[in-house]
């Protein structure tokens, strides 16, 4: 069946976009989920790893693989930009092929006037907010992974990005979408403002990692670059202080664009401070900027905090993207770490960011656990954790660091995802979250979609990650 399926392809193709040599499929075995790094880092071999990797430049090409893979059975892992964090590109034991959609990287317009772009899957966002910038227009969605992230990835994964709360998460820009359905074909949704014709089912496929289909190509709604940024900064005396002022500011309607706070730890490590750090831009016309200004420091005054130079803001933001660096060096001193994304009500945000990382600290093996929180809603906030630890217990700790901040969390009522998406790693607690019910309900409906498994699988795969 693979054999047929790959003189197919071959045809389709041609075979300089059938890419077969074991050199260039190095690229494919692994995202950036830490445990696969560290175990690459460490001289693991990585399994398993794809057949071959194909090399779409249109939909119709993605549409004639899908029908392909469909007759001859043939399971397709769809790859775009590779940035994930949870081993989300990792393919089964058994025979797979990869479908990177890099070629498929087209940036114009569909609608100057509401400023509405048609962009490729395999668009990289850094190319796309240049191209938007040099039209007065921005994105402003700016994850950790900017410089190398790709748009149909940033959709899969149902991405958030530094300026959520002021501008959404990636749902908030997806205006329209095309995807290659298995047992459907493509799926055209054009972009709208909003729609209410029963089920929605652009919702259904943000987030959805490839398991439902191969998105395409995606309609985004970019925004005005702003007239004005203005930073500001202030210290708390701890992190629980920090979060009370963050819900003042948020409920009030006047938190910066990007806004982020650190708990103790993180402050410490990161600036050399003391206390609770918070970090703010606020971006809009000269007026607004100064208004949000004196009420955020108002407020931050009133609550026994105190505003400090911007030079703090400056540290992290020429920073923030610089993860393979503190990569890099905690692997130089025989450490590692991971970071763990959740999110609560404010009614329950303390309780999950107290417990958690009191019981993280109770295993052995932690070194130093920490969090911060870049992500605001009128309801609540993300909390995203991180742990560090000796890598040589990598095996030994990195499922119980899981299963701790997946517990506690749900136990204290949060949610334990809220925009790494799922990947191999966190299916294990999905269950916790929605329950017999839930995981019934995804299964009926990957079933519908994609009856003979064509494209990535619901249930992560059993695969066998590595060899020694």
């Amino acid at each position: 069946m693979l054999k047929q399926f790959m003189r197919e392809v071959s045809d389709l193709l041609g075979e300089e976009r059938v890419i077969s040599d074991p050199s260039d499929l190095e690229a494919y075995v692994r995202d950036y989920w830490p445990y696969l790094v560290i175990k690459e880092a460490k001289g693991a071999r990585l399994e398993p790893r794809p057949k071959v990797v194909l090399l779409p430049e249109t939909e119709d090409e993605v549409v004639e693989i899908v029908r392909s893979a469909e007759r001859e059975k043939t399971v397709l892992i769809p790859y775009a930009g590779g940035t994930g964090v949870l081993g989300g590109t990792l393919g089964p034991d058994q025979d797979f092929v990869v479908i990177d959609l890099g070629r498929m990287n087209w940036i114009r317009w569909f609608d100057e006037e509401a400023g509405i772009v048609d962009v490729g899957p395999g668009t990289l966002l850094i190319e796309l907010e240049k191209w938007l910038n040099d039209r007065g227009k921005s994105l402003r969605h700016y994850p950790q992974s900017l410089p190398e992230a790709a748009i149909g990835g940033l959709v899969a994964t149902r991405s958030s990005g530094q300026y959520s709360t002021g501008y959404g998460s990636i749902e908030n820009f997806v205006k329209g979408l095309n995807i290659v359905i298995p047992s459907i074909g493509l799926l055209r949704i054009p972009p709208a403002p909003r729609r209410s014709l029963l089920y929605p089912l652009k919702e259904l496929f943000i987030g959805s990692e490839g398991t439902l289909g191969i998105i395409t190509r995606v309609y985004l709604e970019a925004v005005d670059l702003q007239e004005r940024s203005q930073k500001i900064s202030w210290i708390c005396d701890d992190f629980i202080k920090s979060l009370k002022v963050a819900k003042i500011i948020v409920r009030k309607r006047v938190s910066p664009e990007l806004f982020r706070l650190f708990d103790n730890f993180e402050t410490q490590i990161t600036f050399g401070d003391e206390g609770s750090l918070s970090i703010g831009m606020i971006e809009g016309e000269k007026e607004l900027v100064k208004s949000k200004y004196d009420t955020i420091s108002r407020i931050v005054k009133l609550n026994g905090c105190k505003l400090v130079e911007d030079k703090k803001a400056d540290v992290w933001l020429e920073e923030r993207f610089d993860v393979i660096k503190k990569v890099k060096d905690l692997f130089k001193v025989g450490l590692a770490f991971e970071t763990i994304e959740v999110s609560a009500t404010w009614g329950r945000i303390i309780d999950v960011y107290k417990h958690t990382i009191e019981s993280l600290l109770r295993l052995k093996e932690i070194e130093y656990a920490g969090a911060h929180s870049g992500h605001f809603y009128g309801s609540g906030a993300a909390l995203y954790f991180t742990i560090v630890f000796d890598v040589e217990k990598l095996d030994g700790v990195y499922d119980k660091i899981w299963d701790v901040v997946m517990r506690t969390t749900n136990k204290y009522g949060g949610s334990i995802g809220h925009h790494h998406g799922v990947g191999i790693q966190r299916w294990k607690w999905i269950g916790l979250e929605y329950g017999n019910n839930g995981i019934k309900l995804m299964s009926a409906i990957k079933k519908a979609l994609d009856p003979n498994g064509v494209v990535r699988d619901l249930m992560p795969f059993k695969t066998s990650r590595c060899k020694k």
